[in-house]
This record gives structure tokens, sequence and C-alpha cells, in this order.
């Protein structure tokens, strides 16, 4: 259709050009030192037109001539940025690979093509406005193969030059600065220097502080430096953010609030930890079990550890299906200990006759029944039930704390023969 519109609109033209030769509308006179030249006016409109072509054409070629130098350095500059971007994009690609020499030879031709590009074009505005981002990009890579390459200098060198290049213009997004930052604390973690790590991280403003990314170096920093708290919080936020699997998360979450009460070193700062842990993680057998133990161990209030343990105490009884056999084990140990320290006490006497009585063939509950009619003063009861857990208890340590138990309680009334034969098979079990 194109062509079809052209070929008519020439031959138009043809036509209009031949009716117009056959038909002069007049003369064209110029009087000239005293001469008169006429000429028809198709012929000095040709000779208008033919004179203007000519004198715009030579402007042209003047105009093009003259700018030949401006021309050809814009050629020289364009060849540069290509090389520049060439060799970035090598580096990248080298780096990625694992071939780091060539990745930070490859990153310092484009720095050496970015500061020549600055320079010819100081007082120019050809610059590209990307260019001191893409510089500050090679410094980055190069920063990344020094640290595979364990030049420490060499990177702490681009590092540097990095803050310098994002502080001292506001071409260059923040962005740079913060891939720089996460690296440089990823660096620290790597020489297991958690402060430095934590420092770094501290830099970082706004939302990036808030990024996943951040907050698992953050957990990695707070963990190898023992802010178990902080590490906590931060493994928190991680959840929230869906960063784990649910059995990842109960699983780091439980260490860390295990770790954090190891922490404490008085009742006090043992209670303060156990309020800052919310419902969730009390509920963790573990936890609780270690918050009670720890509590034992500072010789702190046994009704408050007892208290703790209420909730799992609770489950063991309702659903023992829920706590392995360990964590059992475990539980009724530390109620042991904790009942033992307290001594008379009607109300757990209680409880652990009802949850026996539910449940009367678990050798677990028979065994911290007897335990718990021995501190009462029951003693009669207190060797009927433990006799009985005796011989159905599979785990070696309640065993012979069950035979122990037995061997003092028939030397309490006067059996000596008896206690021999439990101190018989604690020594040879």
């Amino acid at each position: 259709m194109k062509a079809a519109i052209w070929l008519l609109t020439l031959f138009g033209t043809a036509v209009a050009l031949s009716m117009g030769a056959d038909h002069p509308g007049g003369l064209v006179s110029l009087f000239i030192s005293g001469y008169r030249v006429d000429l028809s006016i198709n012929f000095a409109v040709i000779v208008l037109i033919t004179s203007f072509l000519t004198l715009y054409f030579a402007i042209k070629a003047v105009s093009s001539l003259l700018a030949l130098p401006q021309v050809a350095k814009r050629w020289r500059l364009q060849q540069r940025e290509r090389s520049m971007h060439e060799s970035l994009l090598n580096g990248l690609e080298q780096l990625m690979t694992g071939r780091f020499l060539r990745s930070a030879r490859s990153a310092a031709i484009t720095i050496e093509h970015a500061n020549t590009l600055e320079q010819q074009t100081q007082n120019t505005d050809s610059a590209p406005k990307y260019l001191h981002q893409l510089r500050a990009l090679a410094h980055l890579i190069g920063a990344e193969s020094a640290q595979a390459l364990r030049d420490i200098q060499s990177r702490d060198h681009h590092l540097q030059a990095i803050i310098q290049e994002t502080s001292r213009t506001g071409d260059s997004p923040y962005e740079t600065k913060e891939a720089a930052m996460l690296s440089a604390a990823r660096w620290s973690l790597a020489e297991a220097d958690p402060i430095a790590a934590l420092t770094w991280l501290g830099e970082l403003k706004g939302g990036v502080s808030r990024r996943t990314l951040t907050l698992r170096l953050k957990l990695k920093a707070d963990r190898l430096a023992k802010h178990h708290l902080a590490a906590l919080e931060t493994a928190r936020l991680l959840n929230k953010h869906g960063a784990f699997s649910d059995n990842a998360a109960q699983g780091l979450l439980r260490s860390l609030c295990v770790a954090s009460l190891e922490d404490c070193y008085d009742q006090h700062q043992l209670e303060q930890t156990w309020r800052l842990l919310d419902a969730r993680e009390r509920a963790l057998a573990d936890v609780a079990m270690h918050a009670s133990e720890r509590m034992l161990s500072l010789s702190g209030n046994s009704q408050t550890a007892l208290a703790w343990l209420s909730p799992i105490w609770n489950l063991l009884v309702s659903r023992p299906s829920a706590l392995s056999e360990s964590q059992q084990i475990r539980l009724i140990q530390t109620l042991a200990s904790h009942l033992k320290v307290i001594g008379a006490d009607k109300h757990w006497l209680t409880e652990i006759d009802q949850a026996r009585a539910m449940n009367p063939r678990n050798s677990l509950l028979q065994y911290l029944g007897a335990m718990a009619c021995m501190y009462n003063g029951l003693w009669g009861k207190a060797q009927q039930l433990m006799h009985e857990a005796s011989q159905q208890l599979t785990n070696p340590v309640l065993k012979k704390s069950a035979w122990l138990i037995l061997a003092e309680l028939a030397v309490q009334r006067g059996q000596e023969a008896e206690a021999v034969a439990y101190w018989k098979k604690i020594s040879l079990s």
C-alpha cells in the first residue's frame, strides 16, 4: 500500500511538472549592470531550487567535516564503555564459576575503564549516568574475589572504595552500599568475628535491616557471639517470615531458649528470662524441663519450677505418647529432685496418686509415686511402690536408683540382708 501511494505521488509530480513546462506562466527579468536578462519562470524556479540544494549540501558537508573530531571522540568513548561493560560481565561470570583470579583482573579492568571515562568526560554531559554505580559493582566483584582468594588487604581496599564511592556521589543508589555491608558482615562471620559482623549489620538503615538475608546473618552473628536472647528474637522474626520449615523452626527456637536459660546465673535472672519466652516456647517440654533443672542447680524456688513443669506433667498424664521415652524419664527425674527439696507436699502427692490410678501399669509413675510417698513419710507405701517399679523399669539409671532407695528403706527397717542383696544388684549391674 505504501509503495502504491509513493508511485501515485511520483506520477502526479511528473504530470504537474510537464504541465508547467508546456504552459509557462511568465518571464523573470534580471537587471545586472545595465543589462537585462530574461528567463522563463520555469527555468528560474529550477535555478533557485538547484542553488538552494547546492548551498544546503555544501553547508552540511562543511559541518560534518568540522564535527569529525567530536565524532571520533564519541566513538572512542563508546568503545571504551562497551569494553567496560564486557569486562564487568566477564568478571561476574568468572566469579560465579569460581575463577577468582580472572574475576579480580576483570574487575580491575572495569575500574580502569570507568576512571578513564570519568576523566575524559569530566567537563561534558556525555558521561554515563550509571558510571559510579557500575564502578561500585566492579569494586564489589573485586572484593568478593579477594575474599575467596584470602587477600584481605585487597578486599578491604575494595570495600573502602565502595563506601567512598556511594558516599561522595548522589548518583550511586544506596543498594550498592547495602550490598557491600552485607558482604562485609558475611566475611566477618567467615572469620569468626561476630562483633564486627553485628557492627556492619547495625549500620544498615530502613527496611533492609528487616530483610530475610539480613536477619539470617544477624542470627548467625548473635549465636556466634552467644547473644542468645537477641538470637531468639531474630529467630522469631525469621519464623514469622516463613524462613524455616516447622520442624527446623521448632528445633531452632528450642535450642535458643535452652541456651538463654543456661546463661542465667541466679533465680531472678532465670525468672526474667522465663517471662521473656512466649507461650509456645514455654510449652516445649525440653525448655520447661531445662528451666526447672536450671532452677534446681541455682538452688532456687522449687515450687516455681514445679509450676513451670505443670503443663508438661499434665501432658504426660493425659497423652503419654506426646513425649518421647527420654523426655518422660527426664521429667520424672526432675520432678523427683524438686519433690526432694520441697519435702512433704500433699498437693503433688495427690496429683501423682491420681495419675498412677489412671495408668497403674506405668512404671515411671510408680517410681515417682514411691519417691513422693517417701518424702511425705509414707515408708511402707513407698517400699511397696518402689519394689513394683524396680521390676518393670527398663532405664538402668532409674533401676539403680530404685534399688538404692529399697536398700535404704531396708536399712531403716533393720533388714540388713535385704539391703545387702539390693547393693549387690547395684554393683553387678
